[in-house]
């Protein structure tokens, strides 16, 4: 195992993240989740070099069950093949309680993904979101990390509730062995608050040396585990635990316990030893061990805190996040529960956040909710309902009961916020105008469109007049007010806000902020439902831009962009442009996320569709095969019919048809009409001979080739091939055949229509 941490300090204290993968996936992902998780917090990120490497069972518990999190970037690989990552590391986590974070880096793959054997209900966090609804991954992640990783203050709250630490002194080969001790300690409930020091991370001439003589000056009790490991000396010298750690032990004067885990020769162990106790072995000297503890620990363990709320959930913590305690979910989480009916605010917020984020035991949704209200009520009864932290809790409660669908019980909590609102700061007030905001928007799951609507404008009018228009909160109401709109399928009433909403974001905040690029985006999909396609066309080039500035070229959302640019200018008339713009957002999506993912085929199917309307038919259908033969089966690709499970071919006769798919591009821009035709044809009699002539991507492989012979003149043999392709078209589809056939000829022919009425436009434009 290895570990990064933020600055390259020490992981020593650090919570443990453990991060695992797709083999294949390590060098594209590891790096950026590192950085994104370095962002807002500090943990030590674990990790094995070589993704394929088998964990050694003997030291499982020690090394993954101390871990705090498992993050797994999710892949189609990672789903679909077998890995380590998913058959083993997510399988230990689900089976020990550990909180799983899956990242999804590629699109697409929410139906393999939620499969019962996979992930199934598990929620996962989008690096490359584009829904500008949503609230940021940064955020996010942020949030979710808060939650599942203490920080450093917190932890050193923690230590110091243990009643005493014991020493617990052993090779790093005998991790296995150390757990096993820790577990057997602990199993004796007045030993429950006692912790274990030991030091897994550094190692010899780190900076333990220089602070042994406090921390061995602060433990109880030295614990030395005894195998035949303790005996070895690396390189003729003593190991770390006899040369360093047992002498400062024994100058300590402080008790010393050796316990057997392993048989060990006596004579060596007492000549590389000096002065050590007899040893005990806990396999059969249980009770000798336990009458050992119980006089070395009888002045430390406190059985007074066992009632103590603030003591409970400090060693709730310590279980549940492994600090200087084996990791005991079940444990942690009955001592917070404990403090948390004692009505222990930290112990109650602890349990309302776990169970929203869904890092607990049971899973049951309505628990976040449960605590939400308690301690709501808790701060309604201790500190009165207009203290901020009251305020604070209410948001939340009533955020939790519309996450959990109660949205007419959210309705009349936020109705009482507002009130309680306006009563403290008046209606007026920027605090007030912002609750108006938010109970507005939850109210449309509960109000008529004339209600929820109602409510939006009077935020909106209210908003704009206390504050000015370029008000934060003012813009917000703007955009909401289009939002909603938008949401009921009104869209040119959406238009008017969003533009609005645009352009005074664009005034008060500029161009690159987050919410004026979310604004525009919105503005840019309203343009769209109402076909101004140029003014779309002309926000989606802008936004390219923006993005390629902030973000760079090559980046997810940078690309994303791209190809809404490429699609926005095809559906505007710039047909040629948008070719050309597609192709690079395929090229570039390929090259990042790889030719089967979900929007690099979005790219490839827009550009096949781009090919279509400039009557390029040929060209647009070898798109659809080379469409067809990169995606796999569970792709559903809008416009383009599943036609078959590509499994069906092997890797080589994939490679080969990908190959000759390329040559025939590579000859048709070139103008050599023969090769490029003699190239379809290989495509189309490898096809006839592995899957059949009557199959269902053979069929859409002569379709190309028919249409590539009509492109370049070869009519006979285009005649020959609509035969086959009709027969087999009767074969496939039956009586639907003719009207297939019908509509694509009716299709053709006003697409021939509309460039046949351009062109005399254009000649009689020139003519005048």
């Amino acid at each position: 195992m290895k570990y990064v941490t933020r600055g390259n300090f020490s992981p020593n204290g650090k919570p443990r993240v453990y991060f695992t993968c797709h083999p294949e996936d390590f060098e594209k992902h590891f790096q950026k989740v590192c950085d994104d998780i370095f962002k807002s917090h500090s943990p030590a990120i674990f990790y094995t070099p070589d993704m394929t490497a088998k964990l050694d069972a003997d030291n499982m518990e020690a090394d993954l069950g101390r871990c705090n999190l498992f993050v797994i970037p999710v892949t189609y690989n990672l789903l679909t093949t077998p890995n380590r990552a998913m058959n083993h590391d997510f399988a230990y986590a689900k089976s020990h309680g550990i909180p799983v974070l899956p990242l999804m880096m590629e699109s697409g793959l929410d139906e393999l993904y939620s499969a019962p054997k996979k992930f199934g209900e598990l929620q996962y966090l989008n690096p490359f979101s584009t829904n500008h609804t949503e609230i940021s991954y940064t955020e996010k992640l942020r949030k979710f990390l808060d939650i599942v990783l203490i920080s450093e203050e917190l932890a050193q709250r923690v230590r110091s509730a243990f009643d005493a630490y014991i020493f617990l002194s052993y090779r790093k080969k005998d991790r296995a062995y150390a757990n096993k001790l820790i577990k057997l300690i602990h199993n004796n409930p007045e030993y429950r608050d006692i912790a274990i020091w030991f030091d897994e991370f550094l190692s010899p001439g780190e900076s333990f040396t220089e602070n042994i003589e406090k921390i061995l000056k602060n433990s109880e009790l030295f614990a030395l585990l005894v195998t035949p490991n303790l005996l070895e000396e690396p390189g003729g010298k003593p190991n770390f635990v006899m040369g360093t750690e047992y002498p400062a032990a024994l100058a300590s004067g402080m008790k010393i316990i050796p316990t057997e885990m392993e048989e060990t020769d006596k004579n060596e162990l007492s000549r590389k030893f000096k002065e050590i106790p007899p040893c005990v072995k806990p396999e059969t000297e249980l009770e000798k061990l336990k009458a050992q503890l119980a006089e070395a620990l009888s002045m430390a363990a406190k059985t007074q805190n066992d009632d103590d709320p603030e003591h409970n959930f400090l060693i709730g913590l310590a279980y549940l996040e492994g600090i200087d305690v084996e990791v005991d979910k079940n444990r942690g989480i009955d001592l917070i529960t404990r403090a948390a009916n004692a009505q222990l605010p930290e112990a109650m917020i602890k349990l309302r956040d776990m169970h929203r984020e869904r890092i607990d035991s049971d899973k049951k949704p309505g628990n976040a909710r449960y605590w939400a209200g308690k301690i709501y009520h808790y701060y309604m009864k201790t500190l009165g309902e207009e203290h901020p932290d009251t305020m604070a809790a209410l948001n939340i409660y009533a955020d939790l009961c519309i996450e959990n669908g109660e949205y007419k019980f959210a309705y009349k909590i936020l109705n009482e916020a507002y009130d309680l609102y306006r009563n403290i700061y008046g209606e007026k007030h920027p605090e007030t105008l912002n609750m108006l905001n938010v109970f507005a928007m939850s109210s449309e799951k509960v109000l008529e469109f004339d209600g929820f609507l109602e409510l939006s404008k009077k935020a909106c009018t209210l908003s704009c007049e206390a504050l000015g228009e370029e008000h934060p909160v003012a813009m917000t109401a703007i955009n909401n007010y289009a939002t909603l709109y938008y949401n009921k399928k009104k869209y040119k009433k959406a238009v008017g806000y969003y533009e609005k909403a645009y352009r005074l974001r664009c005034n008060a905040l500029g161009e690159n902020n987050p919410d004026t690029l979310r604004t525009m985006d919105s503005l840019a999909d309203a343009y769209t439902k109402i076909k101004k396609h140029k003014k779309a066309m002309v926000l989606r080039e802008k936004e390219h831009s923006l993005y390629s500035e902030i973000l760079g070229k090559t980046h997810p959302d940078t690309l994303t962009k791209l190809h809404d640019y490429g699609v926005s200018s095809s559906k505007a008339g710039k047909k040629t442009e948008a070719i050309e713009i597609l192709k690079k957002a395929y090229s570039l999506r390929s090259a990042y996320f790889g030719e089967d993912d979900y929007s690099t085929l979005s790219s490839l199917s827009e550009l096949g569709a781009a090919y279509n309307r400039i009557l390029k038919w040929a060209q647009g259908a070898r798109v659809l095969i080379r469409c067809q033969l990169n995606r796999k089966s569970f792709f559903n690709m809008p416009g383009v019919p599943p036609l078959f499970d590509n499994s069906a071919l092997g890797y080589e006769e994939l490679s080969e048809l990908k190959r000759l798919l390329d040559l025939i591009d590579d000859y048709d821009s070139r103008g050599e009409k023969n090769s490029a035709l003699e190239a379809f044809e290989k495509v189309y009699m490898l096809c006839c001979d592995i899957l059949g002539e009557e199959h269902m991507f053979t069929h859409t492989v002569l379709n190309g080739l028919l249409l590539q012979y009509w492109e370049y003149h070869r009519y006979i043999k285009a005649l020959k091939c609509y035969f086959v392709f009709f027969k087999n078209s009767l074969k496939i589809f039956g009586p639907l055949t003719k009207e297939i056939i019908k509509l694509i000829g009716q299709i053709r022919k006003e697409e021939a229509e509309k460039k046949a009425k351009a062109r005399a436009k254009k000649k009689q434009q020139k003519n005048k």
